[in-house]
């Protein structure tokens, strides 16, 4: 086996002030979604290496709160540390971060980034980027391998992902049972996904060490649009 796959999974979370009433459940889904992620690191270990960044945004900052640290170091997320409040810049918060990991990643010849997207209102307060730039950003770097999951909870999640070039979205109902629900949705997905990795990389070692940089990208991309299909239709 060759180089592993250098897996970026990133988390961007919504933590305006409407998130307030289901914190509790945002927290405990984002902390089962990393369970998930570290199980992933054991069990594909032969063939991946996964990092993990997580953003809590509203209109007050931006907090980092893992910045692609392997997902090893990262550990299971405080009440304290999340604290909803204000507005929504959702484009902002998708711009700088998705720029920045584009940076870090772009030399790499095997790697692709799990973008989760996890909101319960509509933009409202984005000073850098207009839905056109995050769209625009969003379609180059699906066409790099990147994939991204859009849920989101009083809206149609469909449709606004159309409008920002998302193929996969996810409804959930504005309640813990809905958010916990969407996010265990999300960790089943992503372990889906990388089975289909390891599986093809150990599986087909002559074909894996043939293929390009871009026939790679496109392979990931069709993968990870399976294991959503495959989720969505259980």
């Amino acid at each position: 086996m060759k180089e592993k796959t250098q897996v970026y999974n990133v988390v961007i979370l919504d933590k305006s002030g409407s998130m307030g009433s289901i914190k509790s459940a945002a927290v405990e889904g984002f902390n089962e979604t990393l369970v998930g992620i570290k199980k992933a690191q054991d069990k594909f270990a032969e063939t991946q290496q996964h990092y993990l960044s997580l953003v809590a945004f509203c209109g007050c900052e931006m907090k980092v709160l893992y910045d692609k640290v392997p997902v090893s170091e990262a550990q299971l997320l405080d009440m304290n540390e999340y604290q909803p409040c204000c507005s929504t810049p959702l484009f902002d918060a998708m711009g700088f971060t998705l720029t920045d990991i584009r940076k870090h990643v772009k030399d790499l010849k095997d790697a692709m980034v799990v973008v989760t997207i996890i909101t319960d209102g509509m933009e409202n307060a984005s000073k850098e980027y207009s839905v056109s730039a995050v769209k625009s950003l969003v379609d180059e770097l699906r066409h790099e391998g990147w994939t991204f999951t859009y849920m989101g909870a009083n809206q149609d999640a469909v449709e606004v992902a159309v409008t920002l070039s998302i193929r996969n979205a996810r409804n959930f109902d504005y309640s813990s049972k809905g958010a916990k629900m969407a996010m265990a949705k999300d960790s089943s997905t992503r372990m889906n996904l990388y089975q289909r990795i390891h599986k093809f990389r150990t599986e087909n070692m002559d074909a894996d060490a043939m293929l390009s940089t871009e026939e790679r990208n496109d392979l990931y991309a069709s993968m990870a649009n399976e294991a959503f299909d495959e989720e969505e239709n259980n």
